[in-house]
């Protein structure tokens, strides 16, 4: 049996992906984590039609929207139980509102730098005047994500969320 908790690549590396695209890999236990940070970028085909499609993040600017996606894999010969997926939301970018996404995932946020989460229902900040209002998505600082079920030998999945660029 394989327990994993995994606390996805930091704000640092993120915004660095964000800057100069591309991804990276983690391995924790028998999982294997891939970041990846993509962009929409509308192009021409042959026919003359304008398509988009995502490719990897690079010169995003303010406004700008990106796609963070975890790709997970279980490379040991057994299966992988309790596996946790934490994302921060980068410090420069803003969390779009139900864009996370996993299946056969548990998604919980954070409002308070991933020292607690909770159901996006559940979640309460302070405004200006000290009192307490419902969280939304700009509010959040980290997204978690926890698998279902075990995660067999071999198998993948992936997790994702939308932030834009401030």
């Amino acid at each position: 049996m394989n327990k994993v908790t995994h606390s996805t690549v930091g704000g640092l590396l993120l915004a660095a992906l964000l800057l100069v695209g591309g991804n990276a890999m983690a391995q924790q236990g028998g999982i294997k984590l891939e970041h990846k940070a993509e962009q929409w970028d509308t192009v021409i085909d042959e026919n003359g039609a304008e398509q988009t499609q995502l490719v990897e993040a690079a010169n995003v600017l303010p406004g700008e929207e990106v796609l963070f996606t975890v790709t997970y894999t279980n490379n040991s010969d057994s299966p992988a139980e309790d596996v946790v997926i934490t994302n921060p939301v980068p410090d420069h970018m803003v969390y779009v509102d139900q864009s996370a996404a996993g299946d056969n995932t548990t998604m919980a946020f954070s409002v308070d730098g991933g020292g607690s989460f909770g159901a996006a229902a559940s979640l309460t900040v302070s405004d200006a005047t000290g009192q307490p209002r419902a969280a939304v998505g700009s509010d959040y600082t980290h997204v978690r994500w926890v698998v279902d079920n075990d995660i067999a030998p071999g198998a993948t999945g992936a997790v994702q969320f939308k932030a834009v660029v401030k």
